[in-house]
C-alpha cells in the first residue's frame, strides 16, 4: 500500500506507469536516454575521475594488476610527473625483478641517472598490444620506456588483442591501436567503446568480493608482488615438471604469433619515438638453468628479430642474464625472481637505466658530484 501525502502518491503512481509504458516512441526515448548514460559513464571511466576514489575499493583481488594499471594511468593523467620518468613494461616476471618503484629510483641515482621517477606499468600476461595501448595514454614529458622482452610477449595471438578494443581485459581507450585494428585484427574499434569491458569488470568484481571477501565497496591493499619478501621457491622437481610442456606450448604459438606481435614492437617504438621517448628493450629473467638458455629455440629466434629491430631504431637491448649467474634458487618457478634474485638483478638493471636517462638530457639529470658513470652490466645491441 502507498503511504504518504496525495501528491506523494500520485508521483509514484505515474512513474510506476512510465515503468509499464509500451508506447514505442517512449520505449526508443528510454533506450536513448540510458545509452546517454552509459556512454557518459564511459567517459568518466575514461577520464580518470574515478581517482577522487580510492583504489582499493576498485580492486577485485589484491593482485588486480590490469584495474591497478587503469587506475594508475588516470592518476598519470589528472598529475604528470615532474622530472625524468622510467616507465617500466612486462609481464609478472617484470614486475617481480624489481623490489619496488622508490628502491629502483634510488638505485638509478646512485648509479649516476640522477633523480627520477620510476612507474612499473608491467603486469600480468601483459601483451605488446597492452603495452602499446597503456604507452597510447602516458602523459607528455621526459620519459624512458624499458620494454621487457621474454617468450611469453611473442605468444599471444591477434584474437586475444582484439578485445583491447572493448576495453578487455585493460579499461583504456588507445587511439593509436583504434587506427591499426583494421590492419592487426581486420576490424574496426566497435561503436560502444569500452562498455563492453566496464560490465565484464563489474561482474567479476561482484562475483570475486561476494565469493572471496571483503564484501563490495571495501577497499583492498594493491599487492605488486606475487612472491613477496619470505616466499618460498616451487621444489626443483616441480619446476621441471612443467619444462616440456611449456616449452612445447611456447615454441607452438611462437611459430604461430611472432610475426604478429612484432609488428605491435616495431608500433611501440614508432608511437614512442613520435612522442619524444627514449626506448630501451631488456630481457626478463628467466630459469635458464631449469629450461635450458635457448628455451627450446624460442629465446634465440627472438632475439634475433628484436635485436635487428633495436639496431635499425638505435634502440639499445640490455641483456643482462649471461652477467648475473642467477640460479635455480633464485627463481620461484620458471619466470618469477624470489628476493635474492631481485637483489641481484635490479642494481644491475639500475646502471643500464642510468645511461638511458641521461640520454634525455636537461639539467635535471646529471651524475652526482664525485660518482663515476659505472661500467654497463650486460650487453646492449650497437645501435
Amino acid at each position: 500500500m502507498l503511504r504518504g501525502s496525495p501528491e506523494q502518491r500520485s508521483r509514484w503512481s505515474s512513474l510506476g506507469r512510465g515503468f509499464r509504458q509500451r508506447n514505442p516512441l517512449v520505449l526508443v526515448v528510454a533506450a536513448l536516454l540510458a545509452a546517454a548514460a552509459l556512454f557518459a559513464f564511459q567517459d568518466v571511466l575514461l577520464q580518470g575521475e574515478f581517482t577522487a576514489i580510492s583504489q582499493g575499493r576498485f580492486l577485485r583481488i589484491a593482485n588486480d594488476d590490469y584495474v591497478h594499471i587503469s587506475y594508475r594511468l588516470a592518476q598519470l593523467k589528472k598529475h604528470p610527473p615532474t622530472g625524468p620518468t622510467i616507465y617500466l613494461f612486462g609481464g609478472s616476471g617484470a614486475m617481480e625483478s624489481m623490489v619496488s618503484e622508490r628502491s629502483m629510483a634510488a638505485a638509478v641515482q646512485r648509479a649516476g641517472g640522477g633523480k627520477v621517477n620510476v612507474v612499473s606499468l608491467s603486469a600480468h600476461q601483459e601483451t605488446l598490444a597492452q603495452t602499446l595501448a597503456i604507452i597510447d595514454n602516458l602523459p607528455s614529458g621526459p620519459a624512458v620506456l624499458a620494454i621487457g622482452l621474454t617468450p611469453m610477449r611473442f605468444t599471444t595471438s591477434p584474437a586475444a588483442d582484439a578485445g583491447l578494443l572493448s576495453g578487455r581485459p585493460i579499461l583504456v581507450r588507445s587511439p593509436r591501436l583504434a587506427q591499426l585494428a583494421p590492419r592487426l585484427y581486420g576490424r574496426s574499434s566497435p561503436f560502444w567503446g569500452v562498455l563492453p569491458g566496464v560490465f565484464d569488470y563489474a561482474g567479476a568484481y561482484l562475483r570475486a568480493r561476494a565469493a572471496d571477501g571483503p564484501f563490495w565497496g571495501v577497499r583492498i591493499p594493491y599487492v605488486g608482488h606475487y612472491y613477496p619478501a619470505g616466499a618460498k621457491a616451487a621444489l626443483p622437481l616441480a619446476k621441471r615438471q612443467e619444462i616440456l610442456k611449456v616449452l612445447a606450448r611456447d615454441r607452438r604459438l611462437y611459430s604461430e604469433n611472432a610475426d604478429y606481435n612484432f609488428i605491435v614492437l616495431s608500433e611501440v617504438l614508432r608511437l614512442a619515438q613520435e612522442r619524444g621517448y627514449v626506448v630501451v628493450f631488456w630481457d626478463q629473467p628467466l630459469n635458464a638453468s631449469a629450461a635450458g638458455a635457448d628455451w627450446g629455440g624460442v629465446v634465440p629466434q627472438y632475439r634475433r628479430r628484436a635485436e635487428a629491430l633495436a639496431r635499425s631504431r638505435s634502440v639499445p637491448y640490455i641483456q643482462l642474464e649471461p652477467g648475473l649467474a642467477l640460479r635455480d634458487a633464485d627463481f620461484a618457478d620458471l619466470y618469477h625472481l624470489l628476493a635474492r634474485g631481485r637483489a641481484k638483478w635490479q642494481p644491475a638493471m639500475a646502471r643500464q637505466l642510468a645511461t638511458a636517462v641521461r640520454k634525455l638530457g636537461g639539467a635535471a639529470v646529471h651524475s652526482p658530484q664525485g660518482m663515476a658513470t659505472p661500467t654497463p652490466t650486460g650487453t646492449p645491441a650497437t645501435p
